[in-house]
């Protein structure tokens, strides 16, 4: 069962029919007007690779690895944007290059501008709270005896924001609760069977608004249980209701995938409120309330510089989707909002720099030789234990999958700990490819990294910053040891935020794709933390394909 699930999930991706190579004349580099070496490593990157001279845009910004986010807004963007309508009218550029001195990240958005959707969530946060003060005085009016009947005030959003808000929110369920086990109580008193079923209906109404469908499906999974008789003719309505809740769930989970902004959240909201009630679609408005507290609108630069061609006024909260990803192929989207791919040539020294774009060049001559290392950390197994997407868990089954597909796939020597230790100095010799964690901003040197290396550490910091000296992040570190392609995050990302291994490392393995690519079709947000560093038309195994598959040549990717 473990080879089956190794081979079938790595085979899934490396199946998938990809969109044409990546050409030269499709990439357009950017470099900061003034600086000697992102200029000259642009002219040098343009040469090696034969970009046409003519796709170097030089820009005005100001050197340093954080920009701030009004001066991106307001001169940085619309100049790169300008440049790309006026030099590429009929849009064939698909990828850009950021070089040397070029800002890593940009920094958060004001208060003012997140106060629009603040106000959104308020609002429907005070009028959910308002209509749970109506539920509670209609109980309140069948049992007017209940000590629960003095309401629920409003909350405002210092609140909803204070830690104690889920425990404020709790004690509301535990109100409602009593105010309902009250009024039922009064209502199996009454003599007049036609008033005793009508105040059972409005109380079920009632009910259902604050718990939604799912508490009419409890209600009518006790009731099949309790009444042997009644439960076929129960079963119907039972199985229509439970589908229902299924459905809800689904497109809920589609639109978790789409930026935050109000349209969204008012669909999301009335999904929950009809699957789940009012006190659920509360404790998720207090969720959003708490990361918009977090301000949580940094990005990379590379990640920003992908929605270039989008229109202003797109939500800044967190990230944006990827529509270059292989779940959107097909689809209008990646047209309607037009995405470029993004890669940095950059590192410490310019000389370094210079070095990615040589090893790669170099690498792809022979195909990349060497060793594939994933460290993971003995928190799952290859088999059907279900696993949260995007766990801990999850993604450590994730290099599980790649390291025995890799090794029954391919000629590569895949080497896996599953200790939780992490691999120590002189455990990686000849190492081409890596994978693991978790090391927070502390590379751990135990490679000897082979030419033409390709490596990320699944980690909170690791691209925090390229040129600080006496920083230990990995993607800095791998860097200086010889490296020649690493992704990373410059913020907080997520574990979900980074490409999963096993497809990130298919769809390298193959040989059809360029760096960029794999990347693209592999990392699932733009407008958030991650960056990809090396030579984007980085080929490691073009001339080193997978078993049973021949060398892929130039031009020959299947297209889209």
């Amino acid at each position: 069962m473990t080879r089956f699930i190794a081979v079938v999930c790595l085979a899934v991706v490396a199946a998938l029919p990809c969109r044409a190579e990546l050409l030269p004349e499709e990439v357009a580099i950017i470099a900061v007007r003034g600086s000697r070496e992102s200029e000259g490593l642009a002219k040098y990157y343009a040469q090696q690779r034969k970009i046409p001279s003519a796709n170097i845009c030089t820009v005005d910004m100001p050197r340093g690895e954080t920009l701030d986010r009004e001066k991106w807004q307001w001169a940085v963007r619309p100049e790169i944007a300008k440049w790309i309508t006026e030099n590429d009218p009929e849009a064939r550029l698909k990828c850009l290059v950021t070089t040397f001195d070029v800002p890593l990240k940009i920094g958060p958005a004001s208060a003012d501008d997140l106060q629009p959707y603040r106000s959104f969530l308020e609002h429907e946060r005070l009028q959910r709270y308002a209509r749970l003060n109506e539920i509670l005085s209609a109980f309140s009016k069948l049992a007017p005896a209940s000590s629960a009947a003095g309401g629920a005030a409003p909350q405002g959003t210092a609140e909803a924001a204070s830690p104690d808000a889920k425990a404020k929110l709790n004690g509301l369920k535990q109100d409602l609760e009593k105010a309902l086990q009250a009024a039922q109580a009064e209502i199996a008193k009454l003599g007049d069977a036609d008033e005793r079923q009508r105040q059972q209906l409005e109380v079920q109404q009632l009910a259902g608004a604050v718990g939604g469908v799912n508490v009419l499906v409890g209600a009518l999974g006790q009731k099949m249980a309790a009444e042997a008789e009644a439960a076929q003719s129960l079963r119907s309505d039972f199985d229509v209701l439970r589908g229902h809740l299924m459905g809800l769930a689904e497109a809920k989970g589609m639109l978790d995938q789409v930026a935050a902004a109000p349209e969204r959240d008012a669909l999301i909201l009335a999904m929950i409120d009809r699957a789940n009630g009012l006190t659920t679609s509360i404790a998720w408005l207090d969720e959003q309330l708490a990361a918009l507290n977090k301000n949580e609108t940094s990005a990379s630069f590379d990640s920003e510089l992908s929605l270039i061609m989008w229109p202003d006024g797109y939500e800044l909260l967190r990230w944006q989707p990827n529509y270059l990803r292989a779940g959107y192929r097909g689809s209008a989207l990646p047209q309607i909002r037009r995405t470029l791919m993004v890669s940095r040539i950059d590192a410490p020294t310019i000389v370094l720099a210079k070095g990615l774009i040589d090893a790669a060049i170099q690498a792809e001559e022979s195909g990349l030789q060497g060793k594939a290392y994933f460290d993971a950390r003995g928190l799952a197994k290859l088999d059907n234990t279900p696993h949260a997407p995007g766990s801990y868990e999850d993604f450590d089954r994730a290099l599980l999958i790649t390291a025995r597909g890799i090794e029954e796939q391919t000629d590569l020597e895949a080497v896996l700990d599953e200790q939780p230790a992490l691999f120590q100095a002189g455990q990686c010799p000849q190492a081409a490819l890596y994978c693991g964690w978790y090391s927070l901003g502390k590379y751990v040197d135990a490679f000897d990294w082979a030419p033409g290396a390709v490596a990320y550490h699944l980690a909170s910091s690791e691209a925090v910053t390229l040129h600080k000296a006496d920083s230990q992040v990995w993607c800095k570190r791998m860097l200086e040891d010889g490296v020649a392609a690493t992704i990373g995050p410059v913020v907080e990302p997520y574990l979900f935020a980074f490409p999963r291994p096993e497809e990130f490392f298919a769809l390298l393995l193959r040989g059809e794709l360029t760096l960029v690519e794999c990347y693209y079709e592999t990392q699932p947000f733009n407008s958030w933390a991650m960056t990809l560093i090396g030579d984007p038309l980085y080929r490691p195994f073009k001339n080193r394909p997978m078993k049973g598959a021949q060398p892929a040549q130039k031009g020959a990717a299947q297209s889209q």
